[in-house]
């Protein structure tokens, strides 16, 4: 289990080191600042998800706490990924790919941070 404050900085460090740094000048901004703003807006999106029923019933959040089951969110992912990374197109800025590797260290940036 982790914080929900622990979630958003190792979102933030993740974003940081591993998906902006491979932009440069106005990319790196633009997608360091979006994901700034995105971040910002991990705790309320919890706290609206958290507490939808099948979330609730999937017992990945603990709204007393505060804490998410983020090794559950992570096993239930990340093994049905297959080989293929997943494009994201961000528009104007460029593609990225995400898959097992990346998901694994957002884990570990999470779990550290």
């Amino acid at each position: 289990m982790v914080s929900v404050s622990q979630v958003q900085r190792g979102f933030v460090l993740f974003l940081d080191n591993e998906i902006a740094s491979a932009f440069s000048g106005w990319q790196k901004a633009v997608v360091g600042g979006v994901g700034g703003l995105i971040a910002s807006n991990i705790p309320s999106l919890i706290k609206t998800y958290g507490n939808h029923p099948l979330v609730a019933a999937l017992g990945l959040y603990d709204c007393e706490s505060n804490m998410i089951n983020i090794d559950a969110v992570h096993g239930a992912i990340v093994p049905r990924l297959g080989s293929e990374k997943i494009p994201i197109d961000i528009p104007k800025i460029g593609t990225i790919k995400l898959g097992r590797d990346e998901f694994d260290l957002l884990l570990r940036y999470i779990k550290e941070a």
